[in-house]
């Protein structure tokens, strides 16, 4: 059974949440702004859950294949897929091992995927592999230094069959050491801890504020940037 299968049919409840849509908002508008996706772009969503950016990215017109481990997040994929009648490939496996030639995508994206995997090197530089060049790699990480990573690391502590039990949260030196090359473009964000929440008026307010000193303490979302140069 993949990490994520037993929590296939409860992953998307958080975003339906006062607190969880707040928070995906604010990750959905960094990973776009940053992503920059065209119409008519070939995009590859690896870990791709239950398809929540594969249908972002199919909905501004772009051509979307999801990849993921877990054949119950995909099962729940390809239903929301079905539904929207967005027309998604989704495709079961190893995200270490991608079964794409080299420069398939204009655009290849992972949010809170690194986290989990035995080696973010390796899906790096796998993800960079299948980028065509001049074409874009993005990811969104947690941010170590945030009260989110340590809410998230007390509860991989607490229970041990949390998916967070294992899981690793990254600073920004590490982010950078992740492939040969640093970003080309880091952006933070997510600056309202979990607990501070109380209404998303009062939390845009507050992210608003923090967002203008760029700073990695307290930021609890991180998305990075690479453009493929060779």
């Amino acid at each position: 059974m993949a990490l994520f299968d037993h929590s296939a049919e409860t992953y998307d409840e958080w975003c339906a949440t006062p607190l969880g849509s707040f928070v995906d908002a604010v990750e959905k508008q960094m990973m776009m702004e940053v992503s920059e996706p065209r119409p008519g772009e070939k995009a590859l969503d690896i870990g791709c859950g239950t398809g929540i950016y594969s249908l972002l990215l199919a909905s501004k017109g772009i051509d979307v294949t999801g990849v993921d481990i877990s054949t119950a997040m995909l099962k729940k994929a390809r239903e929301k897929a079905e539904k929207s009648q967005q027309a998604i490939t989704f495709l079961e496996g190893d995200i270490h091992h991608l079964p794409f030639a080299d420069h398939t995508f204009d655009l290849v994206m992972s949010n809170i995927v690194l986290e989990f995997v035995d080696s973010p090197e390796d899906v790096l530089a796998e993800a960079m592999r299948v980028v065509k060049l001049g074409g874009r790699l993005t990811v969104g990480m947690v941010g170590k230094q945030s009260e989110w990573a340590a809410m998230y690391e007390k509860q991989g502590k607490d229970k041990k069959e949390s998916v967070f039990s294992g899981a690793h949260f990254f600073t920004m030196q590490e982010i950078k050491a992740l492939y040969r090359e640093e970003p080309s473009i880091i952006q933070l964000g997510l600056y309202i801890a979990p607990d501070e929440f109380v209404t998303k008026e009062q939390a845009y307010v507050l992210e608003r504020q923090r967002s203008r000193h760029g700073q990695e303490e307290g930021a609890g979302f991180i998305v990075a940037k690479w453009i493929r140069k060779a």
